[in-house]
């Protein structure tokens, strides 16, 4: 399981939950034992989120051999898409606060716990992201309290914007959603790429110089040569995969293994 998202909770029984909602309010609470991915309907009754299937068998030939043997040992993986457009885009607009994934969880988690609608489950009181109504009512001092000042502008543009136009934005698919997603005002391609990647479940548009992303390949693979820098790394990832199936397996297993290794091994 891909738990890359800041909403996953991690457990000592090794059982991530993660609270999730779509656009028209169903929500469900989800959880992983390891081998079986769970959803308890918690409001509504929509369809259940997608999910994104690959293999490591599809990583591409040409990526050096010390990374795909590292990512081959993952097998199969799942990633549970973003059902909710709002809620990637919140996510990636607050991961330029902390690209740490242990800091980003807790910002995120601070974000939703003040601001967010509250739901009960058998994990007990869990939130979801505030809602765009919600973060534009919020005063100046909201956001310092939560320590997301710096993103207050970003979260306030995208809700103006969100409000306005998110029912044309989800029906767009690939780069036609970053590209609209990159038209809101304080919000960059790197954000735009990351929403976009998040909710469609699509890892070939990910941006691929991310610190965690770049993090992660350097922890699966310290010796194999790896780029150091945003553009040098992301010109090379690419120039591996010669399908967008080859580079959606390729982010996705590395995002996955950063998931399970050592967050010591990821801060080097």
């Amino acid at each position: 399981m891909c738990t890359d998202h800041p909403g996953w909770t991690d457990t000592e029984s090794g059982r991530p939950y993660r609270l999730l909602s779509n656009e028209r309010g169903t929500t469900w609470l989800a959880s992983w034992d390891g081998q079986a991915l769970d959803f308890m309907p918690m409001v509504g009754n929509g369809s259940l989120p997608d999910l994104t299937y690959t293999h490591c068998q599809r990583l591409p030939p040409a990526a050096p051999p010390q990374l795909t043997n590292a990512l081959s040992s993952l097998g199969t993986i799942v990633r549970i898409s973003n059902p909710s457009l709002w809620d990637a885009l919140c996510v990636a607009i607050l991961r330029q606060c902390q690209t740490a994934p242990d800091a980003s969880r807790e910002l995120y988690g601070r974000w939703c716990t003040l601001y967010g609608p509250v739901r009960e489950s058998p994990r007990g009181t869990l939130h979801l992201v505030p809602t765009p109504k919600t973060l534009l009512c919020l005063p100046d001092s909201a956001f310092h309290k939560a320590k997301v000042g710096v993103a207050q502008a970003g979260l306030r543009s995208a809700a103006h914007a969100y409000l306005a136009h998110a029912e044309s934005w989800r029906h767009l698919k690939g780069r036609q959603l970053v590209t609209a997603l990159r038209s809101i005002h304080r919000v960059g391609t790197w954000t735009a790429a990351a929403a976009a990647a998040d909710y469609l479940g699509d890892f070939a548009l990910y941006p691929h110089h991310d610190f965690t992303l770049r993090s992660c390949a350097h922890s699966a693979a310290p010796d194999a040569g790896l780029p150091v820098e945003e553009e040098p790394f992301a010109r090379q990832w690419t120039a591996w995969a010669t399908t967008p199936g080859q580079l959606r397996t390729l982010t996705l297993a590395t995002l996955a293994f950063g998931n399970h290794a050592p967050a010591t091994a990821l801060a080097r």
